[in-house]
């Protein structure tokens, strides 16, 4: 999912809506200055993202907090 694309379909939900993520067993609110900017490897053929190494090319990516 692109920052375009998550714009998109933010703007399709009930905006009264708080935001969460999954942590561990229970959940938290999530807030703005938890949202980054990282660079990792760029996406498997799976999807999954390994954290920066030096041996990968890299990308940069809008992450949201999680466990």
């Amino acid at each position: 999912m692109t920052v375009k694309e998550l714009i998109e379909f933010l703007e399709t939900q009930p905006q009264e809506l708080q935001v969460i993520y999954q942590c561990c067993s229970e959940h938290v609110l999530m807030e703005s200055n938890q949202i980054e900017v990282e660079e990792h490897c760029e996406p498997r053929k799976d999807g999954w993202i390994h954290h920066r190494r030096p041996d990968k090319p890299t990308q940069e990516y809008l992450t949201f907090p999680g466990n």
